[in-house]
């Protein structure tokens, strides 16, 4: 199971999560628990938990997130 962080501004949030939504729909919605956000400063950091480790490291990718520690 892999939990993908991703990093955003409050400007971009909105944008960010309907291209998200639109990426999960076309390549096979698989998250475990959805997702979370949290306020990391002036940012927002977005977490998704997967349970296939391949459609996790597509997601990281094509958002260019980073695993969760």
């Amino acid at each position: 199971m892999r939990v993908i962080e991703v990093s955003s501004t409050r400007d971009a949030l909105a944008g960010l999560l309907g291209d998200m939504r639109q990426w999960l729909d076309s390549n096979g919605w698989a998250p475990v628990a959805g997702f979370q956000t949290e306020r990391d400063g002036d940012g927002i950091q977005i977490k998704i938990q997967f349970n296939d480790n391949v459609l996790a490291e597509r997601f990281r990718l094509a958002f260019r997130g980073s695993y969760a520690a």
